[in-house]
């Protein structure tokens, strides 16, 4: 099951992020489509009664201006509103940054599962009840504790525990290739991190560049009158590209530095209370 977790998620991302983004975009168009149906139809309720009766609209000019703000408001709309116009006035290029950004987070909540819950054990609790088997020499009930966890440092210790019998080197030889099993499965994925959040920055300024290109394409081959409003579109999509690139990248960066310092602290773990537990078998066998 957990073999299928990382596709699994990576397509909802890609099915769920630009269905949701269309569905702010439809929401946008029809919320402001919305308003402005009810702007005409209030402008024409004040003209009938502007013609009916002209005091009474002048009585409560308070009321009024708070009804115009609220309806101001409503056509503001909300955050993901904003954030779909901002998608949208950026351009191809968004939609590049959004799926990066997408699978960065598919990664990250993977290895936030793997390696802060199934590889994170307490080794210090789990060498003491080991050495204190051991000593006692309670070999298989040394081999239950650690068949029990299922972290790569207690796979490694059980490797050893069932090599015994063996020599120093059979017992080095097994906790290598439990190790070299076991290891990449730790730093799986994480160097992705880093590659998505350049890439989400070189996407956005990528996207900048086209912009302007555009803007000033459009400015050249414009009526005076619209090449003020050309020149700010092409604007708006090439600092929107580069703000959503830096947005995408810098959590991507800061989860990168997070899980690649957890996972050498598992690896540092590894190394450690594998010799320790080599030298605890090593010492046990020459006591018996």
């Amino acid at each position: 099951m957990r073999g299928n977790l990382f596709p699994l998620l990576i397509a909802l991302v890609i099915l769920v992020f630009p269905g949701f983004v269309l569905a702010q975009e439809t929401a946008e168009v029809d919320s402001t489509a919305v308003a402005e149906g009810d702007s005409t139809a209030t402008d024409s309720i004040a003209v009938e009664e502007e013609v009916v009766q002209e005091e009474e609209i002048s009585v409560d000019t308070t009321d009024v201006d708070g009804v115009v703000e609220e309806e101001v408001e409503e056509i503001k709309g909300g955050f993901f509103s904003n954030f779909a116009r901002f998608f949208r006035q950026g351009g191809p290029a968004m939609w590049a940054i959004l799926f990066f950004f997408g699978v960065g987070l598919i990664i990250f909540i993977e290895r936030i599962i793997f390696l802060f819950g199934i590889a994170s054990a307490k080794p210090e609790s789990l060498m003491a009840k080991i050495a204190s088997l051991v000593r006692r020499g309670s070999i298989e009930g040394a081999i239950a504790i650690t068949s029990e966890e299922k972290s790569p440092l207690s796979k490694i210790i059980e490797a050893a525990l069932r090599n015994y019998k063996g020599t120093e080197r059979d017992i080095q030889n097994a906790v290598d290739e439990m190790a070299l099993a076991e290891l990449p499965r730790i730093n799986a994925r994480i160097g992705y991190l880093g590659m998505l959040a350049n890439v989400s920055t070189m996407v956005g300024l990528l996207g900048t560049i086209f912009g302007l290109i555009a803007a000033f394409a459009a400015v050249a081959a414009a009526d005076p009158e619209q090449k003020g409003v050309l020149l700010a579109n092409g604007i708006s999509q090439a600092m929107n590209t580069t703000a959503f690139g830096l947005i995408a990248a810098i959590p991507m960066l800061v989860a990168h530095s997070v899980l690649t310092a957890k996972a050498d602290g598992l690896v540092d773990d590894i190394d450690r209370y594998s010799v320790m537990v080599m030298n605890m078998l090593a010492q046990a066998r020459r006591e018996a």
